[in-house]
């Protein structure tokens, strides 16, 4: 536990499994009518530690003889490592549970869930998969993706939210006023939270420090992520970005500024490839091949969610084409 910023702790949830289980940070804005911003991990042990440290800032505060009470708990958006804890920590804290009505609808039950994460492979991936072997491969793979986060992220569902809050609209705070705004991209409920008088944001996943966001099918934009970066760089008195991960950034302008060229650069790797093979096209998975020549199968299950939604936003742009052939799916450059 630390406190980062006066009146503001970050508490940071390690996993041990970095490459599938990032560590995560949550944040306490302490004082009389204090909250808390994303809720963790479910497992026992998490919220166990997560409890804990936040004890340690009770008392705290009380040794300085002020007010300490922490009232809600608001997460960034619907993936389980923001808001798997929600029902211990209300248990265990008497907190209220703020959801907006996009996480709410994705978080009220497993069927939801699923629906938020089980992408398409021909509309989404780009892949022709069809038959019985591949609808029997789908049906297992949604079961293990549940028992996936169900098991590493102590994964429980919210039926009930104390409050239901629009993802576009002002809190207050320990008095202090607040502004959440809808920012999606990277999940399509996110939302971000702001006080513009001392130039603080949480920004969720949304902006992290050196690692680049995950985006993929079905609830995420390469369009959205770029428009509400954009949004949060032109931020009035932005001075300091409190991210889900990783470390805090003092540089939040120019941090915008790197991401914007990043998906740019992307984007432009992307078509060049594609222009590239004008006469007989090519398929993501060879695209994926091509932008990741020393990657190993799992890397190209995890860039493949990226690399697509870029091809149908560039597709949107009429600038590339997909010809449908008997096994995959090609593209094929725009002469305009």
């Amino acid at each position: 536990m630390e406190e980062v910023i006066p009146g503001i702790f970050l508490i940071k949830e390690k996993s041990g499994f970095e490459r599938i289980k990032p560590s995560e940070n949550i944040y306490v804005i302490a004082g009389p009518d204090g909250l808390i911003f994303d809720a963790g991990f479910g497992n026992k042990k998490m919220v166990k530690f997560l409890i804990k440290e936040i004890n340690k800032i009770e008392q705290m505060y009380r040794d300085k003889k002020e007010d300490f009470k922490i009232t809600r708990i608001l997460v960034s958006h619907g993936h389980p490592d923001h808001f798997a804890g929600l029902i211990k920590i209300r248990e265990s804290l008497g907190v209220k549970i703020a959801l907006t009505e996009k996480t709410a609808e994705i978080i009220k039950n497993k069927k939801s869930f699923m629906k938020s994460f089980n992408a398409d492979s021909y509309e989404d991936y780009l892949i022709i998969q069809k038959g019985f072997r591949y609808r029997i491969r789908s049906f297992l793979q949604k079961i293990l993706t549940h028992l996936f986060f169900k098991r590493l992220y102590g994964l429980s569902f919210v039926t009930d939210p104390d409050e239901i809050i629009k993802d576009n609209t002002e809190i207050s705070i320990n008095g202090e006023n607040w502004r959440i705004f809808h920012s999606p991209g990277h999940a399509i409920d996110h939302i971000s939270l702001y006080n513009e008088e001392k130039g603080i944001l949480f920004s969720g996943d949304n902006i992290l420090n050196s690692m680049t966001t995950w985006l993929g099918p079905p609830n995420c934009s390469v369009e959205d992520y770029i428009e509400s970066v954009e949004t949060i760089q032109n931020l009035p008195n932005l001075k300091i970005i409190l991210a889900a991960h990783g470390n805090i950034i003092n540089n939040p302008r120019e941090r915008s500024i790197e991401i914007l060229k990043h998906r740019k650069e992307r984007t432009q790797n992307l078509l060049d490839i594609i222009e590239a093979y004008p006469e007989k096209g090519i398929s993501p998975n060879d695209i994926i091949r091509e932008l990741y020549p020393n990657g190993k199968k799992i890397r190209f299950e995890m860039v493949r969610g990226w690399v697509c939604l870029t091809i149908k936003m560039l597709e949107k742009e009429n600038l590339i084409k997909r010809i449908e052939e008997k096994k995959e799916i090609k593209f094929y450059p725009i002469n305009n």
